[in-house]
């Protein structure tokens, strides 16, 4: 089969530009549901690597990754971040992306934000199933936070900024400062999705590395008990916040087998 891969720009209701990135094959079924990539908190489109690519050739689905406004090769934020911000990501502008893409049948597949944002989709929203990698549903504690902080040490010393602008260019600063400033407000501290967490019934894979920097593995578990369906729960072996480039190989034969198996029953 032909691989396809189709970079472009969508222009949603409220003006703003996005940047999307489609993943085909030229024979597959019609009624396989489109991948959906949500991407974490300073990541976009080419932060996922090839990861998008090898899991929509492992699965036969077609695969839709975007940038979020403030983000990559989107435009650039609006509005001061408020607690709301995934909220509004996962209410208004994902449903927006879905409709100018034309995407009516989505798998939806968020790492960190994403993830979050993936959850509070379905709980309002039909969706086909979600995947979702280090999804937080509250803001955990210190603990948490300290890792945060050690990131906030390295982008003053240098190490973290050169790094993220060859994804954000200009708009680096922006995204990371959005990030690490609005999970160690004091403003934020309780911030909680878990009452929408009931509302989700679709099918979903939670995955986190047992060696997550920002949650404990208590969270992971926190997640599947508070879902209103079917939840399998996989936490990773010597792995941190990003298993799907961590543990590509485990992570990509986790997901492949969760997709067709959802397909199939």
């Amino acid at each position: 089969m032909a691989k396809r891969v189709e970079a472009s720009t969508i222009e949603l209701p409220d003006g703003v530009h996005l940047a999307i990135q489609r993943v085909d094959f030229s024979q597959r079924s019609e009624d396989l549901p489109t991948l959906v990539f949500l991407h974490e908190g300073i990541g976009c489109i080419r932060m996922w690597k090839t990861f998008p690519e090898q899991l929509v050739a492992a699965t036969g689905c077609p695969g839709l990754i975007y940038d979020r406004e403030g983000y990559g090769g989107s435009d650039p934020l609006r509005e001061v971040r408020a607690s709301d911000y995934m909220h509004r990501a996962a209410f208004e502008e994902l449903p927006a992306v879905l409709e100018a893409c034309g995407v009516s049948n989505p798998l939806l597949i968020g790492h960190s934000d994403g993830g979050t944002i993936a959850l509070l989709y379905a709980s309002r929203f039909p969706v086909r199933a979600l995947i979702t990698e280090a999804a937080h549903i509250f803001v955990e504690g210190e603990a948490a936070l300290e890792g945060i902080r050690k990131v906030l040490k390295l982008w003053h010393s240098g190490k973290v900024e050169p790094r993220l602008a060859r994804y954000h260019g200009e708009k680096t600063g922006d995204v990371f400062f959005a990030w690490a400033d609005t999970w160690t407000a004091p403003w934020f501290r309780d911030w909680s999705i878990k009452e929408c967490l009931p509302d989700v019934s679709c099918p979903v894979l939670l995955i986190q590395g047992a060696e997550d920097e920002y949650a404990s593995d208590g969270h992971l578990y926190a997640i599947a008990d508070a879902l209103g369906g079917p939840a399998e729960a996989v936490l990773v072996p010597q792995c941190g916040h990003s298993p799907h480039l961590e543990r590509r190989e485990a992570v990509l034969t986790l997901m492949r087998d969760f997709i067709a198996d959802m397909i199939h029953s």
